[in-house]
C-alpha cells in the first residue's frame, strides 16, 4: 500500500528530494501536504492563512498523481500541530514525513530485501504448485464424478439407470453441442416414473414438470451437467 497507493498514503521517501526540504533549522520545518486535485487552487490561496507563522510563498508542487497533488510548505515548528488540524478541516492531508537521508537509505535497502524475499517465496510456491497440481486435479475430477452420480440418483431415482460421459468439445462448438443435447433429451424434463403413474390412473397434474422452474434454474439442462474448465491448462504459465 505504501508503494502503490496515492499520494495521501504512499511512502514519500522516493518522491521527496533534498532540494524540497529545509534542513538544519531549529525553528522552521518543511511540511508536505496531499491536496485533492480539485482543491489545488484553494490550497494555493489559503495555506498562508491556515495559521500564524507560515512562511509566505513557501509552497511548491512536489509531485502529482491521478487523485492528489503533493505540495510543500514551511512553517514554524511550534505551530505544526495547529497547522495540521486546520489543514485537515480544509480536507488537506499533512503527511508525517521528515527528510532523513540515513533513514531513506535504510528504507530503500529494506524494500530491496523484501523484493528478494518475495521472489524467493514465489519460486518456492511455484515449485510446490507444480508438484501438487496432478494430485489436486485428479481429486477435483473425482469430486465432479461423485457429483454426477449423486445428482443423477437424486434426479432419476434408484436403481441407477444412467450413463456418465466425459465430453471434450471444440470450445467454439460447446454452446451448440450443449443446446443439441438439451433438445435431444428434452423428454427427460418430466419425470418418466411419475408419468407412468399418471398413465395408470394417477392424476396427470401430479407429474413433476421442470418447465415450472425455468425462471429459477436458468442453467437447468434435462441431463445432469457439470463443467470442467480446461482453458487454464492452455496457458503458457
Amino acid at each position: 500500500r505504501k508503494q502503490t497507493g496515492n499520494l495521501s498514503v504512499k511512502e514519500l521517501g522516493g518522491i521527496v528530494k533534498r532540494e524540497h526540504c529545509l534542513v538544519g533549522s531549529d525553528y522552521l520545518q518543511t511540511v508536505f501536504v496531499a491536496v485533492p486535485k480539485n482543491l489545488a487552487k484553494q490550497w494555493k490561496n489559503s495555506y498562508e492563512r491556515l495559521t500564524d507563522m507560515v512562511v509566505p510563498r513557501s509552497s511548491q508542487l512536489v509531485a502529482e498523481d491521478s487523485e492528489y497533488s503533493l505540495f510543500s510548505a514551511i512553517v514554524f515548528k511550534r505551530v505544526l500541530d495547529e497547522f495540521t488540524n486546520k489543514a485537515r478541516d480544509a480536507r488537506f492531508i499533512v503527511r508525517d514525513f521528515v527528510f532523513d537521508e540515513q533513514k531513506l537509505e535504510q528504507d530503500r535497502l529494506h524494500a530491496m530485501e523484501i523484493v528478494e524475499q518475495e521472489e524467493e517465496l514465489l519460486a518456492n510456491i511455484s515449485e510446490w504448485c507444480k508438484g501438487s497440481f496432478s494430485d489436486v486435479f485428479a481429486a477435483w475430477v473425482h469430486i465432479k464424478a461423485l457429483r454426477v452420480f449423486v445428482e443423477s440418483i437424486l434426479r432419476y431415482g434408484i436403481p441407477p439407470d444412467f450413463l456418465p460421459l466425459l465430453v471434450k468439445p471444440n470450445p467454439k462448438q460447446a454452446d451448440k453441442i450443449k443446446q443439441g443435447l438439451a433438445e435431444f433429451y428434452a423428454y427427460l424434463e418430466t419425470s418418466s416414473r411419475v408419468s407412468e403413474r399418471a398413465g395408470k390412473g394417477g392424476k396427470k397434474e401430479d407429474a413433476f414438470d421442470m418447465h415450472e422452474f425455468q425462471s429459477i434454474l436458468s442453467d437447468f439442462t434435462p441431463f445432469v451437467f457439470f463443467e470442467l474448465p480446461w482453458t487454464f491448462l492452455d496457458a503458457e504459465h
